[in-house]
């Protein structure tokens, strides 16, 4: 194993944070056996700023640590106060340490237990000081409460982008801008002219078939009513529907999207991409 490279030392002497992730044993072998990765930045001191310390931008952000790489870093952080802080400092470190490695599931809280080590230890970097138990304790449950609340934020924010995908996916079906949008079904009751078919199983293309009484389903090959009106459960050539309607697409029983323009005839040269499946909604076939 390497020992603490003596930049790191000299970094946390001048009461400067030192990053979990230049505490990491990879990090230590990298400034071992590369010394090009040392760049040394001055300014950094208050006190003196024409010394030169390490720059720690040259490695990877300490908000980006795995909770696997934790124990052993904040175990090297331990070696390193020995360094820079009296036994008073090193004892509150360790109860410090005892308490975020207890947080249970460890894995599941982790977000909130390094953004609490995080500015724990940049506490004591640039105060040279410790919360007392009561004010460590509440900025603890403060912690906790500021990242369920950030969590909660993206899961939202992720639903509605989904949302918005389903909403786009629709308005691709439907048509955009640039070419006449259809609907699936007549606003008027349209004339019996034979030109839909489909109590045969077929896509209802136009051609020969039976007169329609009302909108012909796509789900079940039923006049009378809409597909998203449609609660059968078999076609009417008494096979189980293979499709269902919602938010205005229609899906496979394996969430694959039916292409609504190819059941009624009008998508015979499809501009859509892919994932809009050229199958019969009624019974699922690809090959009329």
């Amino acid at each position: 194993a390497f020992e603490i490279p003596r930049v790191i030392i000299d970094l946390a002497k001048s009461h400067i944070h030192v990053p979990l992730t230049l505490l990491t044993p990879s990090a230590f072998e990298r400034i071992h056996t590369d010394p090009s990765c040392i760049k040394m930045r001055k300014g950094m001191i208050l006190d003196d700023p024409k010394r030169s310390v390490l720059d720690a931008s040259g490695f990877p952000a300490e908000t980006t640590l795995q909770p696997a790489d934790f124990h052993e870093a904040t175990e090297n952080f331990m070696q390193l106060l020995e360094h820079v802080a009296g036994p008073a400092i090193i004892e509150r470190f360790k109860r410090h340490r005892r308490f975020c490695l207890s947080r249970k599931p460890f894995v599941d809280n982790y977000e909130a237990i390094l953004a609490f080590d995080i500015e724990t230890r940049r506490m004591f970097f640039n105060t040279k000081g410790f919360l007392t138990e009561a004010a460590y304790e509440r900025r603890w449950n403060d912690t906790i409460s500021k990242i369920s609340q950030k969590k909660a934020d993206e899961a939202s924010a992720n639903a509605i982008k989904e949302t918005n995908k389903v909403t786009a996916l629709v308005a691709k079906l439907e048509g955009s801008s640039n070419s006449t949008r259809y609907q699936p079904y007549p606003t008027s009751k349209p004339k019996s002219d034979g030109s839909n078919t489909g109590p045969d199983g077929k896509p209802f293309w136009k051609g020969k078939g039976a007169s329609t009484d009302g909108p012909l389903c796509l789900l079940c090959g039923r006049n009378g009513h809409k597909a998203s009106e449609c609660s059968q459960t078999h076609t009417s050539k008494n096979k189980p529907v293979v499709c269902h309607w919602k938010d205005k697409i229609l899906l496979k029983s394996n969430a694959t999207i039916v292409c609504i323009s190819f059941n009624i005839g009008k998508c015979v040269a499809p501009k859509h991409g892919s994932e809009f499946a050229h199958v019969c909604s009624v019974c699922g076939s690809s090959s009329h």
